[in-house]
């Protein structure tokens, strides 16, 4: 490319008009188009504008005129002292490179590339006929067409060998459970254009790469100008995960799981009631030459299993994916409730009532220990329904004998005049063999 400083914006830190300071970027070298300062130090500024990748700087001297009437071919109208600068916001200014006692008319110079958007001349020591003066017919600033990445970071595993600009190859490994890797390349020119596996990404931002089980090639393209460059990243993903998995009664009813079955996810629990005694697990490998094991034993990818045994309490049943050498461990903890869990009310409702009061309610929240409750009621209360609600919609519930379907209400309940009222409820299983006796003591009070 071109001179990028070429009729840009310029501004200085002083100048003595009509030399304007654009007078230095407009590529004209006639002796009236420079500029010139009798301030020192002096500074010339160009904005690119843009972040340009630059490796090298041009600075035409007054000296460069050969006019044989100006006097000026000679080293006395060469700037001595001075440097080069760069910044992104105008304010902060960093050097790269600086030239002493210089006596020669152009300045050609080549510096490792960097990238700024605002580029200075700063001269602490002017001309040689009179240092407190500077001039300069031109500063030009050239692009360096430049195809290296400054960094190359991947989301999981770790790059073999650690990252140089100057490597192109590199490894990684990661495991079974990692379906994607985030790709993030920084390249070192402003100006470079990044693809990833052939897809446009913006200079440090993250892609994401779908990886399948082992070798995965992922290739970043670095173009700048003319000059293109390709890192390539072997990504192997090892092992092999589920990609699914039921768990179901010998009925085939399923068995809801928690959280909800993801490949990348290891744990999972699950509760059952007390008739179900056994259960039944269909998992489904990603990879094809996977084994499966469950409780230590082969269970074929993607076939419903032998009916597995589950007591009373928890459960902690390992399924292992194995490929690659590499096992891959789920464990599902399945509660199976006790023998009278089933039995358990959630909750009781008692809606009461009188002459002269205004009808309401008092919601027991139940405890699995707890058989026996005190409840009260509104003073003036002379009767109460009860509307009791079991864990299992399967059990038999009598209220004072009577009885409702679970979340039903029972008939009116007359409250004694004084004292306390008993009312018992009883929960059967649904064929009687077990039951549950709860036994509320209602008061009249202030609630």
């Amino acid at each position: 490319m071109g001179n990028i400083a070429l009729n840009r914006p310029t501004t200085a830190n002083h100048t003595i008009l009509p030399y304007a300071a654009s007078r230095a970027v407009d590529g004209n070298l006639s002796p009236s188009n420079r500029w010139l300062s009798d301030q020192i130090p002096a500074t010339l500024i160009v904005d690119t504008q843009a972040q340009n990748l630059v490796n090298r700087w041009v600075v035409k001297h007054p000296s460069i005129i050969t006019s044989p009437n100006n006097g000026w071919n000679n080293s006395n109208y060469a700037n001595i002292d001075y440097k080069l600068q760069g910044s992104n916001d105008n304010a902060n200014w960093a050097d790269l490179d600086v030239v002493t006692n210089n006596s020669n008319s152009i300045t050609d110079r080549t510096f490792a590339p960097v990238a700024y958007r605002y580029y200075r001349v700063y001269i602490s020591k002017g001309l040689r006929i009179n240092t407190q003066t500077t001039s300069i017919m031109e500063f030009e600033l050239y692009q360096a067409y430049n195809a290296q990445l400054t960094n190359l970071v991947i989301s999981a595993g770790t790059l073999t060998p650690v990252f140089n600009p100057a490597t192109l190859n590199y490894s990684a490994t990661v495991n079974p459970d990692v379906a994607s890797i985030n790709v993030t390349p920084t390249a070192l020119s402003p100006a470079a254009v990044i693809k990833v596996n052939n897809v446009q990404v913006t200079s440090g931002s993250a892609v994401p790469i779908a990886l399948a089980f082992g070798s995965n090639t992922i290739t970043v393209n670095v173009t700048d100008g003319s000059v293109t460059q390709n890192y390539v990243i072997t990504v192997t993903r090892i092992g092999s995960c589920l990609s699914s998995l039921t768990v179901q009664t010998e009925a085939g009813v399923n068995i809801p799981l928690t959280p909800t079955f993801a490949s990348g996810t290891q744990a999972y629990t699950a509760s059952v009631i007390n008739t179900i005694g056994k259960v039944t697990f269909t998992p489904t490998a990603q990879k094809s030459t996977a084994t499966i094991t469950i409780k230590g034993e082969t269970v074929q990818s993607g076939v419903v299993s032998k009916a597995f045994d589950i007591a009373v309490g928890s459960n902690a049943i390992p399924i292992v994916v194995t490929a690659d050498g590499v096992s891959y461990t789920y464990t599902i903890t399945i509660t199976r409730a006790s023998a009278d869990a089933n039995l358990l009310l959630d909750h009781v409702v008692f809606n009461y009532s009188g002459r002269g009061i205004t009808p309401g309610s008092v919601t027991v929240t139940m405890i699995d220990t707890q058989t026996e409750y005190s409840v009260t009621v509104l003073t003036g209360s002379t009767a109460v329904t009860v509307s009791p609600t079991a864990r299992d919609a399967s059990v038999t519930i009598k209220v004072n004998n009577v009885q409702i379907p679970s979340g039903g209400t029972s008939g009116s309940i007359p409250l004694n005049s004084s004292g306390t009222t008993a009312v018992t409820i009883v929960t059967s299983s649904p064929g009687g063999s077990t039951s549950k006796t709860y036994t509320f003591t209602i008061s009249k009070g202030t609630i």
